[in-house]
């Protein structure tokens, strides 16, 4: 089983939630929508990667033009 990140997307920031295989959460907080931020998101998501043996479910609702900078991040 995998962990799951998910994001509650908002105007330059996005709470951000990680969930464990028994759907535990194991971390909750915020990230604003900058290059420091996802430089730091990209570390999680590898080390969760690594932990797994394969890359966590991304589960965020597309809100227009707010969610464009995390869609563009997660698409490269």
């Amino acid at each position: 089983m995998k962990h799951v990140v998910a994001f509650d997307v908002s105007m330059g920031k996005s709470t951000m939630v990680i969930y464990d295989r028994y759907r535990q959460c194991e971390y909750e907080g915020e990230i604003t929508h900058n290059r420091y931020s996802f430089e730091k998101l990209n570390e999680t998501l590898i080390t969760l990667t690594q932990k797994d043996g394969q890359a966590p479910d991304i589960v965020f609702e597309a809100t227009g033009v707010y969610s464009k900078p995390l869609e563009r991040f997660l698409g490269d």
